[in-house]
């Protein structure tokens, strides 16, 4: 192990230099990083992200931060992508698998730096060169037309809170659509699917309250943090809007709420993108960290948000998911990760009699294909359902295909006739 510790030390100090200190804030880090494989220990030491010097062992002063895998785990860590993030989705719970940490803040802080000290060392360990095996992204696709011309933006009052919407202005006998953000985020992500679709359909794109340009809640609870409200908050947004029974679109944290929508409100279709059923989870020490005044959110979600894009996304579309990330605040991500983390509609999807399309991309670690077939498999009274899976996208679909995305949304509206039975 030392002999790799000490290539490993070559590439962070040299050619790994600048994206290792800047991209992934090493230079703000000074303590040490323990890893493992089954009896093999290592150590590597940094101050401000230089490394200082590499060990076998546990550090004398005990273990600042760690992770470890048995050989089992490294060697299935090239399949997960080399990412930390992924692993650990795939690994918590088995033997020999650990995360430890002095300080649960700075593992949360530094996430991004332990991440790629992980994936060069599991270079080294194959004795392979760093990103043999990253696949070329597809090459950029054909510019959409002048969004200038096809998106109008304008507020409405909900609940009195000023809530952002952008539209197409598609034709009034044409079928409307609302659209719904991932968590954190904001409409903006459906730039893309407004100006394929044209004048083709009514699209409406909301920022929740706080998201975007939308004013926060009133009070100090500014961001809507349980699902029940969430989706009323939604139906109230489409009430203002002058709409009846729109097909409803949502994506991540909204995949799912468009099932509760669908079960307590009247939409005339809905579509569920990297979304399930059932997101009900302890949060853990991520949540408590995303309320710790030292938490840099842009900094601690990249490697998760990297995380969860697939191989063949544009690099242009890549970019753009990255830039939401710098974008997003703690308190919106910890109110719409708690809403996440209480959803579970487990027990009314048999309700659901509206058609339902299912668009997941494979590449997703959050949201996988199993829980896309799960919640298919419980719409057993849906007659009009239908789940897509796409080979190399992962979690940002709405961003990364939404020329795909337009495509279902077309063949929806023709099964449910002409006229998409949407108003």
């Amino acid at each position: 192990m030392l002999e790799r510790l000490k290539q490993l030390q070559m590439y962070l100090n040299g050619s790994e230099r600048e994206q290792f200190l800047e991209y992934y804030a090493a230079r703000f880090f000074t303590g040490s990083v323990t890893f493992s494989e089954d009896e093999m220990v290592g150590t590597v030491y940094l101050e401000n992200g230089h490394v200082t010097r590499v060990e076998e062992g546990e550090p004398e002063g005990g273990v600042d931060l760690a992770m470890g895998l048995t050989k089992e785990m490294w060697d299935a860590f090239p399949k997960f992508k080399r990412s930390s993030v992924r692993a650990e989705h795939r690994f918590t719970g088995k033997p020999g698998f650990y995360i430890k940490m002095s300080e649960p803040i700075r593992w949360r802080q530094f996430n991004c730096m332990v991440a790629q000290i992980l994936r060069i060392y599991s270079y080294i360990r194959e004795d392979k060169p760093l990103y043999y095996d990253i696949p070329e992204r597809n090459s950029e696709p054909v510019a959409f037309p002048n969004s200038i011309d096809i998106i109008r933006g304008f507020y409405i009052t909900v609940n009195g809170v000023k809530i952002y919407v952008e539209t197409n202005d598609g034709p009034e006998d044409r079928p409307a659509i609302v659209c719904l953000h991932t968590a954190g985020r904001d409409n903006r992500q459906y730039h893309g699917i407004m100006q394929i679709t044209g004048d083709k359909y009514r699209l409406y794109a909301i920022d929740m309250p706080a998201h975007g340009k939308s004013w926060p809640l009133p009070g100090r609870n500014t961001v809507i943090s349980d699902y029940k409200t969430y989706g009323k908050w939604i139906w109230d947004c489409i009430t203002a809007l002058g709409l009846e029974h729109p097909i409803v679109i949502g994506c991540s944290m909204a995949g799912g709420i468009v099932y509760h929508i669908a079960q307590e409100y009247a939409p005339a279709a809905v579509i569920c993108m990297q979304g399930t059923h059932n997101t009900a989870m302890d949060g853990g020490n991520m949540m408590e960290v995303m309320k710790h005044p030292g938490n840099n959110i842009a900094v601690t979600q990249r490697e998760f948000s990297d995380a969860l894009i697939g191989s063949r996304t544009p690099q242009s579309r890549v970019d753009f998911i990255r830039w939401g990330v710098e974008t997003e605040t703690s308190v919106v991500k910890y109110g719409d990760f708690s809403e996440c983390n209480s959803f579970n509609v487990t027990d009314k999807m048999d309700q659901i009699t509206c058609p339902v399309r299912i668009i997941e991309g494979l590449d997703d670690v959050g949201y996988t294909i199993e829980m896309a077939r799960d919640s298919y498999n419980l719409l057993v009274n849906c007659k009009n359902k239908k789940l897509i899976a796409l080979e190399g996208y992962g979690h940002f679909i709405i961003v990364e295909n939404p020329e795909k995305v337009c495509e279902v949304i077309d063949e929806l509206v023709e099964s449910m006739g002409t006229g998409g039975e949407a108003s």
